[in-house]
């Protein structure tokens, strides 16, 4: 499919892929290294959700308007969703005793992103669905589907996907960029060899839960200390 054809919904979403993400991630970095206040967290997580959403509904659209498949057709035998849970199961402990040993400066810096209020948490557990469902359809399914279509080649195609993904998370900073830069290779990866995004889907939206339940309690310990600091100073 030649990309003039790729129709009104096609463009728009390869726009919201490969620019709109990328922007809002960057200037989402520069207002953080500014030092400029942030909305309320819980106003962000709303705005994520929104976001999610959009694109979910554009990549929807795309996809039937070019007739494309957005799962796949081959769902994932038993012994793939074994090895992936107990992946999961060893990543979660590895991920337990790294966020332990975590400096306070990238404490703080996960605190930007991540659910440090037990009030936060139902709606983390929206974002990591969302993302999950819908950052592996846009980016793992229709954008690099669409880029090795129109531009034939798949080395470009992972470049350009794995890149505009790892800099759309660039409110993490330089680390976040580079650390969902590798998940995005692996995802890529977990899609080639299972031939759908049923099993990629389900292990992105397992890992962003995972970070999100084992960071709530050494966040909320956190910013509960700093509230102490800051009422004591007053």
């Amino acid at each position: 499919m030649p990309t003039e054809q790729l129709g009104f919904w096609g463009e728009l979403f390869m726009l919201q892929v490969l620019v709109a993400a990328p922007a809002l991630g960057i200037t989402s970095y520069i207002r953080i290294r500014s030092g400029k206040p942030l909305p309320p967290k819980a106003r962000r997580y709303r705005s994520m959700i929104v976001f999610q959403l959009l694109l979910l509904v554009i990549s929807v659209l795309a996809a039937r308007q070019a007739r494309v498949p957005l799962l796949g057709g081959q769902f994932p035998g038993p012994v793939a969703w074994l090895l992936a849970g107990g992946y999961l199961i060893l990543l979660a402990l590895r991920l337990r005793r790294a966020w332990s040993k975590l400096n306070s400066e990238r404490r703080e810096r996960a605190r930007i992103v991540l659910p440090d209020h037990l009030s936060l948490m139902r709606t983390w557990v929206v974002i990591s669905a969302l993302a999950g469902i819908t950052e592996e359809c846009a980016y793992r399914g229709l954008a690099f589907r669409f880029l090795t279509t129109n531009r034939g080649s798949v080395v470009l195609a992972l470049l350009l996907c794995v890149g505009s993904f790892g800099v759309a998370h660039m409110a993490q900073g330089w680390r976040g960029v580079l650390g969902t830069s590798v998940i995005a290779v692996g995802m890529h990866g977990i899609v080639f060899l299972t031939g759908s995004l049923y099993l990629a889907i389900v292990i992105h939206a397992t890992y962003d839960l995972m970070l999100g339940v084992i960071a709530l309690p050494i966040l909320s310990q956190a910013a509960r200390s700093q509230e102490l600091a800051q009422a004591a100073e007053t």
